[in-house]
């Protein structure tokens, strides 16, 4: 199993604006291969997540505006929290591995979340799912402005919940 990998690029700044890259395949596992690529817009506020699985691999970017990125880890009980701005001089990408959940908030008036996969997404039904604000991995949203959650992320189970049914998947 994998950590977090955090991927640093600088950026090239001028009168036209920036450039930067995003992806380079030699920064990645060998072997790994993307097959999709999703951007999700928001507004400030906006939570999305907690979602994951068992196979997937998610190269995480902002591309516009701030977010607060959070992952899980539910085989080592490990949490990590990133910043991503879009406007930074150094572009931060966050490739996270099968395993591990993934929630953000947009923290700007609204930003855009650029994230590539490793397999192809077939619906939340197969996805893991855990509440927003699961108090084990205890996110600590941004409460300066209204908060902003889908129904799916709000009736979410509880993340010991999701390790029960995990075990019981890994025994049969």
């Amino acid at each position: 199993m994998y950590d977090d990998i955090v991927l640093l690029n600088d950026k090239y700044f001028e009168k036209r604006g920036s450039i930067y890259t995003i992806f380079n395949i030699e920064d990645v596992p060998p072997n790994l291969k993307f097959v999709q690529d999703k951007i999700s817009k928001s507004f400030q506020g906006v939570i999305r997540g907690f979602h994951g699985d068992n196979k997937t691999w998610k190269l995480i970017t902002c591309i516009h505006g701030r977010i607060k990125l959070v992952t899980y880890d539910i085989f080592k009980d490990k949490k990590n929290t990133y910043i991503l701005d879009g406007d930074d001089k150094t572009n931060k990408s966050v490739l996270v591995p099968p395993g591990i959940l993934n929630g953000h908030q947009c923290l700007s008036s609204n930003c855009i979340f650029y994230y590539k996969w490793s397999e192809f997404y077939s619906g939340p039904d197969s996805q893991w799912s855990v509440h927003y604000n699961d108090p084990e991995i205890d996110p600590a949203w941004c409460t300066d402005y209204h908060q902003i959650v889908s129904d799916r992320d709000m009736t979410s189970q509880s993340l010991q919940e999701l390790k029960e049914y995990v075990q019981s998947q890994r025994l049969n």
